[in-house]
């Protein structure tokens, strides 16, 4: 019995279909090849090797989808493999493969896999388990492994989608089958091209893909971005987790006294370089009604003495010691006298009328529990960081910030707000995510507004707490974030809040 469809399309001439094919006639399972001929107007048939082996259908399609879809219906096999081009398989690694797709009953499998240089460089590519993750740009690698039963049974991909038919497929079947990773290379990759990327930018988030490293997502074409945000947001209303209910205004009485208008709180740990040029930029703005909350978590190289220099009474040092961002941003939260805590990082700068445009702001919108405004990007210098421009967030609202990686900088909350969500967790996201899972939190409840004007400058260099994290961290913390916001979505929704 064939156990594996492997398709190949063939897009130009000087691919290396052959090479493909060698690659597959290298393993020891039941195959059999299908070379779609996707050439605009092929004056000739390619000259395949083993013949016997492959069938040659001159046929182009109008998008993956299609492809895909032509592929399974072509098929003989058990399981569908869509081959992009250079990629080669790794036949000593496919051996247990079946006994794996069989004996765990997976639906969709992915795997490691290698990159291989324009030297002959191998690198491995470490991919992570699933876990029911519900953005885009978890990486599946570059292929992935379907059961055609499944394919049948969920009617296939979307011919409509140019370039989302396989992450909404994944959306509307992750639920109900396994998605299986094997922690073993089965293929490599030619790179034919080397991207350089900036590393304090290729580490932002998840794993950065692209040239723009973990930025690269805001860089989405117009049409793409659509796209993926209506696959997306077709997957919340499926799923009871869409909400269209309208916000309320944050309740205030006659009993709310402030003794400042702003709180600033800085969490700060050995950043004795920064935190004087982070200040004075508050400092020297237009806005004067303010007090800056500097928690300390251990710092041991001259941050504190540091901090001590600063001759204003509006900056107060906290000597905190404690193990987590999230500890010391709440330990700011609790002792500020401010009615709104505005966000700002060690290492970052305010520009001159960012707390004037935020409190005019907030002061005018009262269903608003947080306003972000729009941020640049700079390198340790304060120089700005070429090619960026200017990062506004626009894809967001309050359900594709599910989707997406955040919301922005700077965040400017009221006070009140933050404590009736209880402050940021401490258990769950106590170094990575506590800003995020605190906006979707905000999010489901009041308005999570943009202000459409630079007002933060986002320090980027290879020592920034976030670079640090480890990967797997910054993968599974947002994905538990989601993951605890689309259950308390589809309660709201249960519950009948319209």
């Amino acid at each position: 019995m064939t156990q594996f469809s492997f398709i190949i399309p063939y897009y130009e001439e000087n691919q290396r279909i052959n090479d493909q094919i060698k690659s597959i006639l290298s393993l020891n399972v039941e195959f059999e090849i299908i070379v779609f001929d996707e050439r605009h107007n092929p004056a000739n048939a390619p000259e395949l090797i083993h013949e016997e082996k492959s069938r040659y259908i001159k046929r182009a399609h109008r998008n993956r989808a299609a492809l895909f879809n032509d592929g399974y219906a072509e098929a003989k096999g058990i399981y569908l493999v869509v081959l992009p081009p250079d990629i080669e398989l790794i036949a000593e690694n496919w051996n247990t493969v079946k006994d794996v797709l069989t004996n765990e009953n997976a639906a969709i499998l992915y795997s490691d896999y290698v990159n291989i240089d324009g030297d002959k460089n191998e690198k491995g590519v470490k991919l992570w388990p699933f876990k029911n993750n519900i953005d885009e740009r978890f990486s599946l690698g570059y292929f992935r492994i379907y059961r055609i039963s499944t394919l049948k049974s969920y009617n296939g991909f979307d011919e409509h989608l140019f370039h989302a038919e396989e992450y909404d497929f994944r959306l509307r079947v992750q639920d109900k089958v396994k998605v299986l990773h094997l922690d073993k290379s089965l293929y490599k990759s030619i790179i034919r091209e080397v991207t350089e990327v900036d590393p304090a930018l290729s580490k932002l988030h998840a794993p950065g893909e692209g040239a723009k490293g973990g930025f690269s997502y805001l860089f989405y074409s117009q049409e793409m971005e659509r796209e993926l945000e209506q696959v997306f947001i077709n997957f919340l209303k499926r799923t009871g987790c869409y909400l269209s209910q309208r916000n309320k205004e944050i309740p205030y009485t006659e009993n709310d006294n402030f003794e400042c208008m702003v709180t600033i709180v800085i969490p700060i740990l050995n950043r004795k370089r920064f935190i004087k040029n982070t200040v004075n930029r508050v400092l020297g703005g237009t806005f004067a009604d303010f007090e800056i909350l500097i928690v300390d978590n251990g710092s041991n190289d001259g941050t504190q003495d540091e901090v001590r220099s600063i001759p204003d009474s509006r900056v107060r040092l906290i000597q905190h010691d404690g193990t987590c961002i999230a500890e010391a941003l709440n330990r700011g939260i609790n002792e500020a006298r401010g009615k709104y805590i505005a966000q700002l990082d060690s290492d970052d700068e305010y520009v001159p009328h960012t707390l004037e445009s935020m409190v005019n702001y907030m002061e005018s919108h009262p269903k608003c529990g947080l306003a972000i405004s729009y941020y640049d990007l700079i390198d340790i210098d304060s120089n700005p960081i070429s090619g960026m421009g200017i990062i506004k967030h626009l894809e967001y609202n309050r359900n594709n910030i599910l989707r997406v990686d955040g919301a922005g900088a700077l965040r400017f909350f009221h006070k009140k707000v933050l404590q009736e969500f209880g402050l940021y967790n401490v258990e769950d996201f106590g170094n990575f995510g506590e800003d995020y899972d605190m906006v979707l939190k905000i999010s489901e409840k009041y308005d999570v507004d943009r202000v459409h004007e630079i007002l933060y400058r986002y320090r980027r260099h290879e020592d920034n707490t976030d670079v640090q994290r480890p990967t797997a961290m910054k993968v599974y913390n947002k994905n538990n974030a989601r993951q605890d916001a689309l259950k308390r979505r589809f309660a709201l929704n249960q519950n009948g809040s319209k």
